[in-house]
């Protein structure tokens, strides 16, 4: 078995899948908010593992998160397609949008907040202006889907992913494409950006991660082979070192962006993950699905642990087998790689060494996020023993170092993790963060009308919807089906 972490704590609360979790600072409190089926939004103390608020308004299935930097303000997406704005100050709803005609699968605040984008099972992309919430932008030139969209951290660009099996890249101030669809063998279910904005990270259908460049729309190597089933969402720490990982084969997992290997142990599921967020300094990770409970895990000490390269045309006997891992190319920022089926089977690539990340270069939840730097290994400890993983596969003696000690995170109680069941593939990463402290998130338009608003469009048809979604129908049933 693949050695696998537990959870520190177990935010108890929902009564249906949780679909998207958020580490939210307010009041220099860290809290965790959370949507679900259960047609809920809530907020959570991260220190008492305890609910505080509930916030009802919605009449179907929540998917949808986005919260304001302050924490001041939250938007919720749902599955009749609308889309709530909260006041956590009042608790009351300031502005109902229904322009969506489907599932909100993804809503994501600008960096400066002045924008909004969500994006829908109807098939398009549109964009909000925050203080008046007229509609800036609506963008239909997805074949299918769009299950989710990420401002870059310059603020300059969107990136939308579709069922369309592309990611597109706009002009944040004028809506038009920058560069051609980034073509994917799978749909695309989730996106995030490195804090430079230069690359893009998205995951598919196909359990891959790939990675590209974002001024160019170049692949930058082959795609990892990150987990034997669907990812449902990626998340990427605030110094943009690592990236969490929440698939359907039961397995959360973090990656070391420069180095495409396993950082740390497995964050194991009984059932498949729906949602991974980090929190602000990078220390802690949530993650949530169908079991109706949010996890929160210490990843202040984990290692990064490696493992012998599997080839990519590798099919795992089990869903607990080790991850794919491609090896990274020298210059893959400029050179695109043989795709995965171009190898021959079983071909097996060196081990390599990788330093762990430096807990001490994590900014503080209340600045914003600093410019990344790979670390090297000053002191690095021997691993004494093979980790047997499954059938005939082992993570050999390797040289691994812990995150910085100096790190701070809760001193909680480690629990036994519960076990989940299944989630459908969901919104993507955490909200852009501002380069500066913002005020209070309402305070900022004073000329805001807090009074509610209701917009008709007309329903974007499917010509071929049976087919984009044929394989989420293979276990989900009618009534639950979602992303």
């Amino acid at each position: 078995m693949e050695p696998s972490l537990s959870p520190i704590r177990l935010l108890r609360g929902h009564t249906d899948w949780v679909q998207e979790v958020s580490f939210s600072k307010n009041r220099n409190e860290l809290k965790v908010v959370s949507t679900s089926n259960d047609k809920t939004v809530r907020i959570w103390d991260v220190e008492t593992g305890e609910q505080e608020h509930l916030l009802e308004g919605h009449a179907s299935k929540i998917c949808g998160l986005a919260v304001s930097m302050d924490g001041s303000g939250i938007v919720s997406g749902a599955e009749d397609g609308k889309i709530i704005i909260w006041d956590t100050d009042t608790k009351e709803i300031i502005r109902c949008l229904s322009h969506h005609t489907g599932w909100v699968f993804c809503v994501r605040f600008s960096p400066d907040e002045k924008r909004l984008a969500s994006a829908s099972f109807d098939g398009t992309l549109k964009i909000w202006d925050v203080e008046t919430w007229e509609l800036v932008f609506d963008i239909d030139d997805h074949q299918g889907i769009v299950g989710t969209v990420a401002y870059s951290p310059n603020g300059t660009k969107i990136a939308s992913g579709s069922y369309d099996q592309t990611v597109r890249i706009w002009n944040a101030a004028t809506g038009k494409q920058q560069t051609q669809p980034l073509s994917h063998s799978e749909a695309v279910y989730s996106i995030v950006w490195s804090p430079d904005s230069r690359r893009l990270f998205s995951a598919c259908d196909d359990g891959q991660i790939y990675f590209w460049s974002a001024p160019t729309g170049t692949q930058l190597g082959s795609p990892l082979r990150a987990h034997s089933d669907i990812i449902n969402l990626l998340a990427i720490s605030s110094d943009g070192e690592l990236l969490a990982s929440a698939s359907m084969d039961h397995t959360a997992r973090l990656w070391s962006t420069s180095t495409r290997k396993p950082f740390g142990r497995v964050l194991q599921h009984a059932s498949g993950v729906a949602t991974v967020a980090f929190s602000p300094d990078g220390q802690l990770v949530a993650t949530g699905g169908v079991q109706n409970i949010i996890f929160l895990w210490d990843i202040s000490q984990e290692s990064t642990i490696m493992t012998n390269a599997v080839s990519p045309s590798f099919v795992p006997p089990a869903s607990n087998i080790t991850s794919y891992i491609d090896q990274l190319s020298a210059s893959s920022d400029s050179l695109l790689t043989p795709a995965s089926d171009e190898l021959p089977h079983g071909t097996e690539f060196a081990t390599e060494l990788v330093g762990s990340r430096d807990a001490t270069s994590s900014p503080s939840p209340s600045l914003p996020p600093q410019s990344h730097s790979n670390h090297e290994i000053t002191t690095p400890a021997r691993s004494s023993l093979a980790v047997e993983l499954s059938d005939r596969i082992q993570v050999l003696p390797e040289t691994v170092s812990s995150r910085g000690a100096a790190a701070s995170s809760p001193s909680f109680p480690p629990q036994g993790s519960s076990r989940l069941q299944i989630p459908i593939p969901l919104a993507s990463a955490s909200t852009p963060v501002l380069a500066s402290p913002p005020k209070s998130f309402w305070k900022r338009f004073p000329m805001f009308n807090r009074s509610a608003a209701s917009v008709d469009s007309k329903r974007w048809k499917f010509p071929r919807i049976g087919n984009i979604m044929r394989r989420k129908h293979q276990n989900v049933g009618p009534d639950d089906a979602q992303h």
